[in-house]
């Protein structure tokens, strides 16, 4: 009996090593893969002012009878004693204006609507994000002017925030799913916040898979945002109006396909801790069938469910995305009260 059980147990062994091997060979072939063919675009920053923002902005400043650097318009007078108004933005650097405004746009995305603060830091500096062996530990690079994005085009910034793909060809770790629907202006702004920061000296270390990570990237069961992206999409010019509809809606709820996934049916997230609970199926197959506007505002406003339980703030950032403005969190609302049901996620 006992060299029976010695045989089996040694067997046992040969498979958990063969596997493991496996696993680590696989894993890595799968993270190594490179792809040349995905072009980031090389995007103006900022993006300049359309015609209607310019005219919006001339009539802001002839109602409120100042020029662009905010001093009094004095009418001219004619030989013939008529009046006219100077263009309060004559002699106005577009450009300038169109960089302040881009820095907003750019801190508001990055802080709040993307959350990005929540991986690479207020400060651009990165830090740990997931502590979770043996499946990973996950750092995010420092991307301010001192680190990793230094010698960045504004293509390469395009590449990896909506492609997922490193200037190496490389896969990143991010999750590029939640941006790849990102304006052309959106990026542009990010880049214009992103390099408008100080630099930071912070170099983070490398992100390490444990044996079971190396399981789930090895089996797929792991997500990789370059393989789910459709690297010849189209891209928007600029986000859609802003309304409280369904169709802005959606554009501000695609940060949301990470954990929610792509359909937004839920399900256990692969590249969480493991105590993280499931993500909520955001269809009409979900709980959120019961929810009003009211309740949905309220649970991401205080992170209270209308049953009284509460969200777990680190697997769902609420704390961060309460500071959305009330239009932003009643489009959302718009578009997933509207989503077919889908089975949750498995």
């Amino acid at each position: 009996m006992l060299k029976k059980l010695l045989v089996v147990v040694g067997a046992l062994a040969v498979l958990l090593i063969c596997a493991g091997l496996w696993a680590v060979q696989a894993s890595d072939a799968r993270l190594a893969q490179t792809w040349p063919d995905v072009v980031g675009e090389d995007l103006p920053v900022p993006y300049p002012l359309s015609n209607a923002e310019v005219e919006t902005l001339r009539k802001e400043l002839l109602d409120a009878g100042k020029d662009h650097a905010g001093k009094e318009l004095i009418p001219n007078t004619a030989d013939d004693g008529t009046e006219t108004i100077p263009d309060p933005l004559e002699g106005a650097d577009l450009t300038a204006i169109a960089l302040d405004r881009a820095k907003k746009r750019g801190a508001h995305l990055y802080n709040i609507r993307l959350a990005c603060k929540e991986c690479h830091g207020a400060n651009l500096g990165g830090k740990l994000v997931v502590d979770a062996q043996p499946v990973w530990t996950w750092y995010a690079p420092n991307i301010s002017k001192g680190g990793v994005t230094k010698d960045y085009t504004t293509a390469d910034w395009d590449r990896i925030i909506r492609h997922g793909v490193k200037p190496d060809n490389t896969n990143a770790t991010m999750p590029a799913i939640d941006y790849m629907a990102l304006s052309d202006q959106e990026i542009s702004d990010i880049i214009a916040y992103a390099t408008s920061m100080p630099a930071v000296d912070s170099v983070q270390p490398d992100t390490t898979l444990g044996p079971v990570g190396r399981m789930l990237v090895a089996t797929g069961k792991m997500p990789i945002a370059a393989e789910l992206i459709d690297h010849k999409a189209t891209t928007l010019d600029a986000p859609p109006e802003t309304a409280i509809n369904a169709t802005y809606g959606e554009h501000i709820a695609q940060p949301c396909v990470g954990c929610h996934r792509l359909e937004f049916e839920g399900g256990p997230i692969a590249a969480g801790p493991p105590d993280w609970p499931p993500a909520a199926n955001l269809t009409q197959a979900g709980s959120l069938k019961d929810w009003s506007e009211k309740d949905f505002l309220t649970a991401m406003k205080t992170g209270v469910r209308p049953d009284g339980s509460n969200l777990n703030p680190i697997a769902m950032p609420w704390p961060v995305l309460s500071q959305m403005s009330d239009l932003e969190l009643r489009a959302i609302w718009a578009y997933v009260s509207t989503l077919e049901p889908v089975t949750t996620g498995t």
